[in-house]
């Protein structure tokens, strides 16, 4: 290493004591996480080390204005991206959106087959699908067989799944 390299080096490490917390802030003060400040304050004086030329009493005011630049950079990577977030929520929002609308409708269909349907039928399609009970818990409340409900059950979700293939164009 030759005298003006060590000498630069110097320089810099001192100008670093001096600034770094001025660096540091610049940074902070756009809300950027304190490690990327700590990061972005290394990047500005492995910058400054890469030069060829170092004016001692240049050297904060080339510091300050590297950091500016960088944070500049910083910001607007930040908000591409935070753009392209916005745009990708927005086209799920928007398929979620498409998606209750079907719920809506197969819903609707799921309605009108049950309405026509027998009362115990119904009942029984309703325990099922709604409530959640077992064939063995509507045999309890119905005072049907288990093999009754399980062929009552079957019947009805066939029913309700071609007319909803049906009415939706599956």
């Amino acid at each position: 290493m030759t005298t003006i390299e060590r000498e630069n080096r110097r320089i810099i490490g001192e100008t670093y004591q001096k600034v770094r917390q001025e660096i540091f802030s610049i940074f902070r003060q756009a809300c950027i996480a304190e490690d990327t400040c700590e990061d972005m304050v290394q990047e500005v004086f492995m910058k400054i080390m890469g030069l060829d030329i170092i004016l001692e009493d240049q050297l904060k005011g080339m510091a300050v204005k590297i950091a500016y630049q960088k944070r500049v950079d910083y910001l607007r990577r930040r908000a591409i991206v935070n753009r392209v977030h916005d745009n990708l929520a927005w086209q799920m929002e928007r398929s979620y959106a498409n998606t209750d609308a079907e719920v809506n409708d197969i819903l609707r269909v799921e309605q009108t087959v049950m309405d026509r349907m027998s009362e115990k039928d119904c009942q029984i399609y309703r325990l099922s699908r709604f409530e959640e009970k077992t064939a063995d818990e509507i045999v309890l409340e119905t005072g049907l067989t288990k093999r009754a409900v399980e062929s009552r059950i079957y019947r009805t979700r066939i029913l309700v799944r071609d007319s909803v293939r049906q009415a939706i164009g599956m």
